[in-house]
């Protein structure tokens, strides 16, 4: 969440149950965030312990997503209503929501089902949701702004996005096409024989229909386990296999603390025995901006948490048009994207989807970028289709042995034996753990104050009272999945063996009983 918070201070260790405001005291941000957050934990964690890990009502016509073939529209139909997934309420209000044309996740080009539509090979596709959470500014809907207050910032929103994404099955059994045409004419026979079976009265006849449909219906059996459409056996996979390969987040641990002070002239930084030698509070973000294995994976980090962005109105070449040009200066890295970039997130390889540029001039509204810094021609294009485009600030800078690549700081492990700190400014460092698997748009937040001079981070303490600061997996952004089915198309006739699970209410009315 890239908002302009002072810290964020949910930790379910802690065992909280409410915040208590006092009188005359002063009143933080982060104290009502971790208010609402204590809520939504014990709400979420109740709904999964009684529902299971996804869920939807079993009653009243309210269970959402179970997945159904629009012919008209030649398209995969999501269903309407409520699902839970890990606790989390999910709700598709869209009578008719297609597969192809979701509200929050414009689907890439590359998409793998999309693909399948065309070509109609027979594999089979495991579809499952995808939930999470995402920050919502005014730069993402202008609504949540008091046009009252003329433009002045207030509160920020969280919203539960759901996504419904697919995979293809590994080592799924596609379907030949003389055999998926004769398993069809097959079909076609037994739905024949039965409706034949259904008004003969004739004994004989009866019989004979009988065995026809046996023999039928022993080879549509022995066709159907070979292509996985027998009962049961599907794409050969059951629903939650493919799980194992979703983790809520990359598999990558960070450790944040101080570099040993060193003296400095300015007067107005800190003295360096406070070790943080900065000279404000600051939330610093560090950010996975392209994911993969140490060797390929980049990240980017912010003073500000991220939070310094301004809408992007247009383009004049190598001119970026904006709404506000606070906060950004000659020589910042500033990234472009918009809420399509956002919602697809990283490609099939990891790489961010939005793209890192370098300001070189700030004057009136305008913020002037180096196009030799673009990795692509395009990135600087502006289009009016183009929903909620931003640039957003950060702070990485080449100093030192700090090199970046592609405007990101290239993540560096531990190796033999050595320490792998990476400096971002007034003594503050960062280090990864050996062997992590990054993934773009993985952050964690690291709280700098200046009264104490200290990063609040935990560290664990040996006899001499010596200080190592803990590898912590990423504050977010947690992904929480739920398989919805498979689904496979083979000439057209669409195939879908549902994984959806539903639950009854706890409790039953007398009135429920007798009936």
């Amino acid at each position: 969440m890239k908002g302009d918070f002072t810290r964020d201070t949910f930790d379910a260790r802690n065992q909280f149950s409410r915040v208590l405001m006092q009188q005359g005291r002063v009143t933080l941000d982060a104290d009502h965030n971790e208010q609402a957050a204590i809520l939504l934990h014990y709400l979420r964690t109740l709904a999964r312990d009684l529902i299971g890990p996804h869920g939807a009502p079993a009653q009243g016509g309210e269970g959402g997503f179970a997945l159904e073939w629009d012919g008209q529209a030649a398209a995969l139909k999501i269903g309407a209503g409520r699902y839970y997934v890990d606790g989390w309420l999910v709700e598709n209000h869209d009578q008719n929501c297609l597969y192809t044309a979701q509200k929050d996740y414009p689907l890439p080009d590359d998409d793998a089902l999309l693909l399948e539509l065309k070509k109609n090979t027979g594999q089979w596709f495991w579809v499952y949701l995808d939930v999470w959470e995402r920050h919502i500014t005014p730069l993402e809907q202008d609504s949540i702004r008091e046009a009252a207050l003329n433009g002045v910032d207030t509160c920020t929103r969280a919203k539960v996005v759901w996504q419904v994404k697919a995979l293809p099955v590994k080592g799924g059994r596609q379907v030949a096409a003389d055999t998926a045409k004769l398993l069809k004419e097959l079909k076609a026979q037994q739905a024949a024989l039965k409706k034949q079976l259904s008004v003969e009265t004739d004994p004989n006849k009866i019989q004979d229909l009988k065995t026809s449909l046996d023999k039928v219906s022993t080879e549509i059996a022995v066709l159907g386990t070979a292509t996985g459409e027998a009962a049961g056996a599907g794409p050969g996979v059951s629903c939650g296999t493919p799980l194992k390969d979703l983790p809520p987040f990359g598999q990558a641990w960070l450790a944040a603390g101080l570099a040993d002070p060193t003296g400095k002239e300015d007067p107005c930084v800190t003295p360096p025995d406070s070790k943080y030698r900065g000279v404000e509070n600051q939330l610093y973000r560090v950010e996975i901006h392209r994911g993969g294995p140490a060797d390929v994976a980049t990240f980017k980090w912010s003073r500000d948490n991220g939070s310094v962005a301004t809408r992007w109105l247009g383009s004049q070449g190598s001119d970026l048009l904006v709404a506000n040009t606070r906060g950004f200066a000659a020589g910042n890295w500033v990234e472009l994207s918009d809420d399509a970039k956002e919602l697809q997130g990283g490609d099939a390889q990891g790489k961010p989807r939005s793209v890192l540029v370098k300001l070189v001039k700030v004057e009136n509204g305008v913020l002037t970028v180096d196009p030799a810094t673009a990795s692509d021609s395009s990135a600087l294009a502006w289009r009016a289709s183009l929903p909620n485009p931003t640039v957003r600030r950060w702070d990485q800078v080449e100093r030192g042995d700090v090199l970046l690549d592609g405007g990101a700081v290239p993540v560096k492990e531990p190796a033999g034996g050595q320490q792998g700190w990476i400096d971002l400014e007034d003594g503050v460092r960062v280090q990864f753990s050996p062997g992590g698997q990054y993934r773009c748009g993985d952050y964690w937040l690291i709280p700098a104050r200046v009264a104490t001079g200290r990063l609040e981070w935990p560290a664990d303490s040996d006899a001499s009272g010596k200080e190592t600061p803990k590898a912590l997996p990423p504050r977010g952004i947690a992904h929480h999945y739920a398989p919805l089915g498979f689904v496979s198309w083979q000439d057209g006739e669409f195939q879908y063996q549902t994984c959806r699970c539903e639950f009854s209410p706890m409790s039953v009315c007398p009135g429920d009983l007798a009936a």
